[in-house]
This record gives structure tokens, sequence and C-alpha cells, in this order.
């Protein structure tokens, strides 16, 4: 079976090399430029099996028509349509190629989870689709195929930001505003030119266009965003008892719906703001529209963090107390990033599975490893876990630590795009405590750039655990 990677492009020099590679091993690149004035043309043309379609269309603020006008020039049994700021995982290609063969002749899409490099928000979008007359584009903006996917791949797919979008700013706004104009029956374009609304800022035109949207919704999913949407815009405009309303019909429709609950936190007084988190520790965002609530992280994220930055000085108090507390004692600590703590105890070994953060760490006692494999625990007084279990299946961590040990770990009070999960005292302790005898919690607070015992109370803190693993 011939796989074809499908493009449409147009001043994409600075990042289409990087999608390019991801996409190389495919049997057929085909680019459609729709007006490039820089090189990207020679960028293409560098990989060999690119077939560049130059100066044989003109770009008419409609994506579905060019990507299906793409469609024309390739010949593969199977389509993989990717952008230029978009990129597959590392071995996407060679997935892709053992997958086609496993598919019944009955299934014409399949969906990839897609991931933002920015936030980590995911979304499962159509990417790979067979070539068949009843299979193309529609929309000409947020397209979408003509059919339903019939199944979910694991071939991750990350998208990032073109700056090519800052020479047409307005486009998405633009096509938005002529396809509501030109066909007032559409549903989906109302959703999106609401959210549009957001991004300049325009409160009550959000609210008309997510309010004229709902009139005609019927998929879930986005019938809640919607209504989370409106529940953002009346915040911005001081109402918020009636952002708190709307937001309540986003959870109603959807009790599992984790952005909505934590936001409905934010709006809360601090007795139920507390409530709110705790509540949002119980849901998983099953059938939400943008899972902005991350799933675990594999090791491409956490190499690409510490690639750009590998300072970890703002956790130095945190440092410094587990230090005290471990003093000569050998230990393992799990995920150990970069390997900080290799400064503060003497007998020091660890592991993670972010290449990256090993080679940075340059200690021969600290090891690429996986924190769910108990048998790279061993037997040990010590075992740390900092920055850990807010982003892993923390209770699956707790249990790998052997009864008796000392367990130390931290965790934080505030939501990040990389945590799957968050901690009050009292949350961590209901989640936790079956597992563990506390010893000792100390709080670190921010202060000025850092996490400080000393610091005044702020709302996001680390809470610092000393304990004893302890059977179930």
């Amino acid at each position: 079976m011939k796989l074809s990677a499908s493009m449409i492009v147009k001043n994409e020099q600075a990042i289409l090399g990087r999608c390019l590679e991801s996409v190389k091993d495919a049997d057929e690149i085909v680019i459609l430029d729709t007006g490039s004035t820089d090189m990207t043309a020679e960028v293409a043309k560098a990989y060999p099996n690119v077939k560049y379609i130059a100066g044989k269309y003109k770009w008419n603020d409609n994506f579905a028509e060019a990507r299906n006008e793409s469609l024309k020039y390739c010949t593969g049994d199977f389509i993989l349509t990717i952008d230029a700021d978009e990129r597959l995982e590392s071995g996407g290609i060679e997935k892709i190629k053992k997958l086609i063969p496993m598919l019944s002749k009955e299934t014409l899409a399949v969906d990839f989870p897609t991931i933002a490099e920015r936030t980590g928000a995911l979304h499962y979008s159509p990417r790979l689709y067979r070539k068949h007359k009843d299979v193309f584009w529609r929309g000409a903006i947020h397209n979408h195929l003509s059919i339903v996917p019939d199944i979910k791949c694991d071939v991750k797919l990350y998208y990032g930001y073109s700056e090519a979008h800052k020479n047409d700013p307005d486009r998405a706004f633009r096509i938005l505003k002529k396809e509501v104009e030109r066909d007032p029956k559409l549903i989906r374009e109302k959703f999106y030119f609401g959210r549009e609304h957001t991004y300049k800022n325009d409160w009550v035109g959000a609210l008309y266009w997510y309010k004229e949207y709902l009139k005609v919704a019927y998929w879930a999913p986005e019938m809640a965003e919607a209504w989370l949407g409106i529940s953002h815009c009346y915040n911005n405009l001081s109402k918020n008892d009636e952002a708190k309303d709307a937001c309540l019909q986003a959870i109603k429709i959807n009790a599992d719906f984790r952005d909505a609950i934590l936001w409905m936190s934010q709006l809360s007084g601090p007795k139920n703001h507390r409530k709110w988190l705790e509540y949002a520790e119980l849901a998983n965002s099953e059938d939400t529209l943008f899972l902005t609530s991350p799933k675990e992280r594999d090791s491409d994220y956490y190499d690409r963090i510490f690639t750009g930055s590998s300072n970890m000085s703002r956790y130095n108090e945190i440092y410094k107390q587990v230090g005290k507390w471990v003093g000569d004692k050998k230990i393992l600590d799990i995920g150990c990033g970069t390997a900080e703590l290799q400064k503060y105890v003497k007998d020091y070994s660890g592991f993670d599975f972010s290449p990256k953060a090993v080679e940075i760490a340059n200690n021969p006692n600290v090891k690429v490893g996986n924190a769910y494999n108990k048998e790279d625990y061993g037997k040990l007084d010590t075992y740390l876990a900092l920055e850990v279990l807010e982003h892993l299946d923390d209770i699956s961590i707790v249990k790998n630590i052997p009864d008796g040990a000392t367990f130390i770990f931290s965790v934080p009070s505030f939501p990040d795009p990389a945590h799957l999960r968050h901690y009050t005292e009292e949350s961590m302790l209901n989640r936790l405590g079956r597992y563990i005898k506390v010893q000792n919690i100390i709080r670190f607070n921010w202060d000025n750039g850092k996490w400080s015992i000393n610091a005044k109370k702020s709302q996001n803190f680390i809470l610092l655990v000393k304990s004893i693993k302890e059977g179930e």
C-alpha cells in the first residue's frame, strides 16, 4: 500500500524542514504551494520524494478547496494530511505503514491524537484516510473530512505556530465572517466565529455568536465548550453570576468536563473554590472538544523542555530541605529530571525517562528508566519523588515504594499544562494517605521567582512531604 503525505503551504521556509523530516519516509510528499514568495520551494525540493506544485492554484480563502486540490496530485492508496507547523512523533511514518495493512477494507479514515506543543491541549483529528471518491475535505476553515473516522490510532501529531500567520492575522476571522454571512444555516462556523471574537477581546460579539450557535447546535462536546466560552465572556464583562450560571450549563452537559470545573473553582469563593478543585480531580475530560487537561507526556516532550531550559534554581530551598532530611542515607530519585538534588545529597542515584535530562545530569548514577517499572526501585531506605506525582499515575508510583522505606515527595497546588492533577493538603492525604504515614509537611510559597519556606502565603504553593511507606 502506497502512502502519500499531502500538504498546502505558503511562506513556510522557517519551519517546513522540521515537518518534512517527520514525514520524509512517506512514499511521496505532495506539496501544493498557494503563493509563497520566500525560500519555501528550495526547502521542499531538498527532499527527493517531494512532488512540488506551484503556480497552478490561486488561494481563495478556502482551506478545504486547497486541500482537495492537493489530493488530486496524490497517487497513494492512503493519504496523510499534515501542515507545515506540524510534525509527526519520531517514527510516526513507520507506525503508520505498520497500521495500514491491519485496517479493514471498510475503514476509510483514522483519527490521530493531535497535541499542542505549547500547552499540551489534545484533540483528535482525521489525518490518515483512504483515497476514495467519498473522502474529501469540507469547510473553508476549521475544515473536516466528509466522513467520520472509523477508528483512533496512537500516532501522535504535534502542532505549533507558524510565524507566517502574522502576515495575515485576520485570515480566520475574515473567512468565518464570509462563511456565516454566505450561509446562515452553518453551525460549527458560528461556534468558531465566537472564538475568533474572544481572541480580539470582543466579549459582546463573542456572546452573540456563541448564543447563535447554541440555537442550532446538537453536538454535546462543542455545546459544552460554547457554554464555557460564554462564561469567560461574562467574567470579562464583570458579570460573575452570569459567568457561574453559564459554567454550570457546561458542567450540566458534561459532568466530566475538567476545564469547566476548574474554571468554576476560579469563579467561586474560598470555601467553594477548594471543593470544586476536589471535584476536578475526579474528572478526566472524557467527551470534551479540547482535552486541555492533559494525559501523560512522552519522553520527547521532556527532552524539548530540558533542551530549552534546565535551570531549576527556583527549587533550591526545597532541595536544601530534602538534603537535611536525607542526611548521609543512600537514596533513589524517581523521575529525577536534571538531578539537581545531587548537589545536596551525598549518596545520590536516580533515573528519568528523558534522555536529555540524564545527559544534563552528568552523573554515572543517573540513568534512563521508567518510574512504572518496580524492578528499577530495588530495596533502599529512602526514595524521593520531586516534580513527579503530578505528571504520572501517582498511586502506581507510591505502590512501587518498598514498605517501611522513607518516601519524600512534593505535590503542587496549581494547574499546569503538564500536570495530570494538583493537590491541597487535604486532597493529598485523601488520595495517598492509605499508602503512607506522614511524618512532616512543609509548605513552600511562591516568592519573586522561587519557592520559599519563609515567604508570605501565596495562592500557588508546593507541599514537601516526608512519610513512611506502609502496606495497604
